[in-house]
């Protein structure tokens, strides 16, 4: 009598923790491919065509000082596109996310060559001195494409409501210490190089890179036509 033929072993039932974890670095990568890709393209030469961004508003001239010690004004900005937003360093609510996000625009338009500035303005002037401000830019790797300016609470005020559009006011004390000195807009400005403002970004959005570095391929085409 034969012997039954020893019975072959079916396809091991697959690990699923171990599918999960593979799954989740393809993706991972895919969406970093897909990150690097776009950094890529939004200044490519490729990019033939730009679309033409509306013109919302003009910041007026001011003169701040800048975390070195040394005065800036709108004049300083001629001729080049930058970005913008109002903070404070001892806020405690959205500005460490907002400065943050505005750390990765700087890191992106580095690709620029100085064509593309990143500007922080604080709304607290009489805390954030020069060198308190060279300090906290530190905290968040700032390098020379990005300026921290702070000047008078009057000047500050009038340029962010009357100049850039948004809103900012002392808090009341009995929140301050909830929720800081200062209630200020977290949008971010697009300017062109004649100091109009192009674009209003929510700077604490997730995708804030996605939506804003296309709009700066098409300022920099715009000013720069190939």
């Amino acid at each position: 009598m034969t012997a039954p033929a020893p019975e072959r072993p079916g396809p091991r039932p697959a690990n699923k923790k171990l599918t999960i974890v593979v799954w989740g670095l393809l993706v991972a990568g895919l969406a970093l491919v897909m990150a690097v890709g776009m950094r890529e393209i939004w200044i490519s030469a490729e990019r033939k065509n730009f679309r033409s961004l509306p013109i919302l508003a003009q910041v007026p001239e001011f003169l701040f000082l800048e975390r070195d010690g040394q005065p800036r004004s709108l004049k300083d900005l001629e001729g080049e596109i930058w970005v913008a937003d109002f903070f404070f360093s001892s806020c405690p609510g959205p500005c460490p996310a907002l400065t943050s996000q505005m750390g990765e625009i700087s890191r992106a338009v580095t690709r620029t060559k100085g064509k593309v500035k990143v500007v922080s303005i604080t709304v607290d002037p009489d805390t954030d001195t020069p060198d308190r401000l060279r300090v906290y830019a530190d905290k968040f790797g700032a390098g020379k494409n990005w300026w921290f300016l702070t000047g008078s609470l009057d000047d500050t005020f009038r340029l962010a409501r009357e100049g850039f559009q948004l809103a900012v006011e002392v808090n009341p004390p009995a929140t301050a210490v909830r929720d800081g000195k200062m209630l200020h807009s977290t949008k971010i400005a697009l300017v062109d190089g004649k100091g109009r403002i192009r674009g209003y970004y929510n700077g604490t959005d997730a995708d804030l890179l996605a939506r804003i570095l296309p709009d700066i391929g098409d300022l920099l085409q715009e000013e720069n036509p190939r």
